[in-house]
């Protein structure tokens, strides 16, 4: 049988009379001190209860993949927002740390074996030696989003090792996007997000957001755990699918130990490479290796919009660069929060009372401009909505209509940016015009003409992928990213499979054919081969 980890049991006297306190950290640090004062036999307990992990050897393997699973390098973040003044408080769904030293604290969550005396752990091991300088890379990154994850894997009382499966999966990159379409720090597929409540739409990718999509995850994760009883298979189900490892152990006839079953190669590195990080965070003097510095204070905190609100505004009442406002919350895809929703914001912790009390200040009719305008002949909704840098949906439900019908002389309201698009460094396509169809036009024609892919255009203008062109019909030619979205573009490498074109790559990616062939060197009138490895750089608001 495989090992079987124990439930994880949260004792610490602090957490347990500070779980969901509205504090300063002044507040906090006055009471942790006083907690110490009364006994010091109690402040001997706490020190003795920081153990860690020895190290094992294992058998010389060759080197591992890189530990961001997504393909993806690591970039740079910019350093914590400046807040206007400062303000007391956090949300109420974000829980301080009651602790100085994040990662000791982190430590004590431990209650997963790290599988020492596996090979593959020990390639692992071995990776992140030849790697000294690859978690002190993230340094920004883990201080940035960490703690939060960390605070609502205990709140769980879920072993603290999967706080760190981030840092596995994206390298605790937002933006990371991988070349099957999965996205943010978790790494969600699109169906695995829309089955665990992740909004995916043209304002909004809740998969980037950092608190909605670990809620989502560590959902997932207890579903798993749930499911096979095992935190080493739910954490394989994560990777691969619940169905193969499903499958992995009818195979196995009984053999529970994730060790020893058939899984797909990247699962059977997936999870000791989880363990191997965790090695070092428990003991990283054991392996020659330094840790980061990070505090264990939260970072940010979650405001509600009560509606939808342009981020321009947002930006000039915060007093804060409309960048850094992007840079907080990495699931806007547009000049706005999604009008449907979720009406939320994420600020540095340090604001969050302020701010809450300056956006609620500016009336309703101040936070978004609305246009009136009269539909035209040849008009049809989706033109007017990519015209106006909206959506259908958005459209339909301003004006009350029931579908996509509209007539010429009707009037309609449309929400609109305080500033032209230019200035939202987010926006990520421009409108680049539009093309009346002509006798023998296809979508892929179309497409391929302009150098954009079939998606790109079908998404444009809310049309099937299979349907036929009318002559005379008029059709949205998206424009490719701007420069201004540069901090949403993710280099990927993908591997070509059976029966991939570079029409059908393209489109997957929300790329242009010609961009493929110059980012490759490649000609278009070539077949591609099985195997062949292609780079893209993709838009990751306007991938699919």
């Amino acid at each position: 049988m495989g090992y079987l980890p124990k439930k994880h049991t949260y004792r610490k006297v602090s957490r347990l009379l500070l779980p969901h306190a509205r504090m300063t950290a002044t507040v906090q640090k006055w009471l942790c001190a006083a907690l110490a004062a009364v006994s010091l036999t109690m402040l001997t307990s706490c020190q003795l209860q920081q153990g860690h992990h020895s190290a094992g050897n294992g058998a010389a393997l060759a080197q591992p993949e890189p530990l961001a699973v997504s393909g993806l390098e690591p970039a740079s973040l910019s350093g914590p927002l400046q807040a206007p003044r400062q303000a007391p408080g956090i949300s109420p769904e974000l829980t301080l740390i009651p602790e100085q030293n994040f990662w000791r604290e982190m430590r004590r969550g431990f209650s997963l074996d790290h599988g020492l005396h596996q090979a593959r752990v020990q390639q692992e091991l071995r990776w992140l030696k030849r790697h000294p300088h690859y978690l002190p890379r993230l340094q920004q990154r883990i201080q940035k989003y960490l703690p939060y994850i960390h605070a609502e894997v205990i709140r769980r009382d879920m072993p603290a090792e999967l706080a760190l499966l981030p840092i596995v999966e994206s390298a605790l990159d937002p933006y990371a996007f991988s070349h099957g379409g999965a996205a943010g720090l978790w790494q969600f597929i699109p169906a695995t997000g829309k089955r665990f409540g992740l909004p995916r739409n043209w304002w909004y990718d809740g998969r980037r957001d950092p608190v909605l999509a670990t809620q989502a995850a560590l959902t997932y994760l207890q579903y798993l755990e749930n499911r096979f009883d095992d935190w080493y298979l739910a954490l394989a189900g994560y990777n691969a699918g619940e169905g193969n490892v499903k499958r992995a152990l009818k195979r196995a006839n009984g053999d529970r130990d994730f060790f020893h079953l058939r899984l797909p190669r990247e699962t059977s590195a997936y999870v000791p490479r989880l363990l191997a990080l965790a090695a070092v965070v428990a003991d990283p003097d054991a392996y020659g290796l330094s840790l980061p510095d990070i505090t264990p204070e939260l970072q940010f905190a979650t405001i509600d919009t009560e509606g939808q609100y342009d981020l321009m505004k947002a930006a000039e009442v915060l007093e804060v660069e409309l960048d850094h406002l992007y840079q907080w919350n990495p699931a806007l895809n547009q000049w706005s929060t999604p009008p449907e929703g979720p009406h939320r914001l994420h600020v540095p912790v340090a604001m969050a009372d302020d701010a809450q009390s300056r956006l609620s200040a500016v009336p309703n009719q101040e936070r978004v401009n609305w246009l009136r305008i009269k539909i035209k002949n040849g008009d049809t909704l989706s033109q007017i909505a990519r015209r106006h840098n909206t959506d259908m949906a958005t459209l339909r439900k301003a004006n009350n209509l029931r579908g996509s019908s509209i007539r010429a002389g009707q009037a309609l309201l449309i929400p609109r940016s305080s500033q032209a698009m230019s200035n939202y460094p987010i926006a990520s396509q421009q409108k680049r015009g539009d093309y009346q169809v002509k006798p023998g036009d296809s979508l892929w024609s179309v497409a391929n003409a302009h150098q954009v892919s079939v998606r790109s255009l079908v998404k444009a203008n809310q049309i099937g992928p299979k349907e036929v062109l009318r002559v005379g019909q008029r059709l949205d030619i998206p424009g490719t990213a701007t420069r201004s979205s540069r901090d949403m573009i993710r280099k990927v490498r993908y591997g070509v499979r059976r029966g991939d074109s570079l029409a059908r790559i393209a489109s997957k990616f929300n790329v242009a054919i010609r961009d493929i062939a110059r980012w490759n060197e490649l000609r278009v009138d070539r077949y591609l081969q099985p195997g062949q490895s292609l780079l893209l750089y993709v838009n990751v608001a306007a991938a699919e």
